[in-house]
């Protein structure tokens, strides 16, 4: 059995392999044994691992089996990222690969967080939909998300891939989605100039900081300075939260390319969660 801690030979095609590979785990082969040394040496890494077992844990005793593997690409920080391959995935085919970036209160695989249960729906609805989740490199579970790991978007999902064992086959889609505080995240992306993506997906995330600009201000500056170049659609789903009037800058500086979702309410969740639980895969407006 292949050893399921350490990098995965695998990289993307007309990519240069980095000098240090990311560190890749899968998770359905790593034991108990080297969980534990690794919960003494990568905390966040370990943390990640066990909750991602613990929240997919069904999908990998299916017939096909799902794969899970956590990396640590440089392009975030070094912090965990967890990459979901759908049971009955096939690299031949053309796939959608989706970043998604949370908010607070939640981490990449909380059990109870509004994007788990859309992406559980997901990877047994759509199995050429690939699932790569950047974690945050502090407060995770918290208020405040420290979301300034973030350097590289293109980068951690070529690496995140590749530790998959998969490449970008050709036709394959990209998609980024933000909620909430995830909103940091994809200002850092976009404001980097590393954002690579067909569809942009905001999820009620346009927010300000109490003691000056914040997400929607970087956001909307990337805007206007080209960062949807070669984005072709980009959906806002609002809930209230914020004043309209940040929508509607951002449609304006869109060129065309942004339009708005109307939400849809979920019976249980607050509006704001509703944004990730029911809209976190918006229908596809381009070829």
């Amino acid at each position: 059995m292949p050893n399921p801690i350490g990098p995965r030979p695998v990289t993307a095609p007309g990519v240069n392999t980095p000098a240090a590979p990311p560190r890749t785990v899968d998770v359905g082969s790593i034991t108990r044994d080297e969980l534990a040394r690794l919960k003494q040496s990568s905390p966040a890494l370990a943390r990640t691992i066990e909750q991602a077992k613990s929240t997919y844990g069904d999908f990998l005793s299916r017939t096909p089996a799902a794969r899970l593997t956590v990396t640590t690409p440089s392009g975030n920080g070094g912090a965990p990222v967890l990459t979901l391959l759908p049971p009955g995935f096939d690299a031949s085919k053309p796939a959608t690969v989706q970043t998604h970036f949370h908010g607070d209160h939640t981490s990449v695989a909380a059990p109870n967080g509004s994007h788990t249960g859309n992406i559980k729906e997901q990877l047994t609805k759509e199995p050429q939909r690939v699932w790569v989740l950047p974690e945050a490199q502090g407060n995770v579970g918290g208020a405040g998300t420290a979301w300034n790991n973030v350097k590289d978007h293109a980068g951690t999902v070529r690496d995140a891939l590749a530790g998959a064992g998969v490449s970008a086959a050709s036709g394959t889609k990209h998609v980024v989605s933000a909620h909430s505080a995830g909103g940091r995240a994809l200002a850092a992306a976009m404001t980097s100039g590393t954002l690579k993506t067909d569809q942009l997906v905001l999820l009620d995330c346009l927010y300000e900081r109490e003691a000056g600009p914040g997400a929607n201000t970087a956001i909307l500056d990337a805007v206007k300075n080209g960062a949807l170049a070669q984005v072709k659609d980009v959906v806002i789903v609002a809930t209230g939260s914020y004043p309209a009037e940040r929508n509607d800058k951002l449609i304006a500086a869109g060129s065309g390319k942004v339009r708005m979702e109307k939400l849809m309410p979920r019976q249980g969740l607050s509006n704001h969660e509703a944004a990730a639980r029911n809209h976190l895969v918006p229908k596809q407006s381009w070829s």
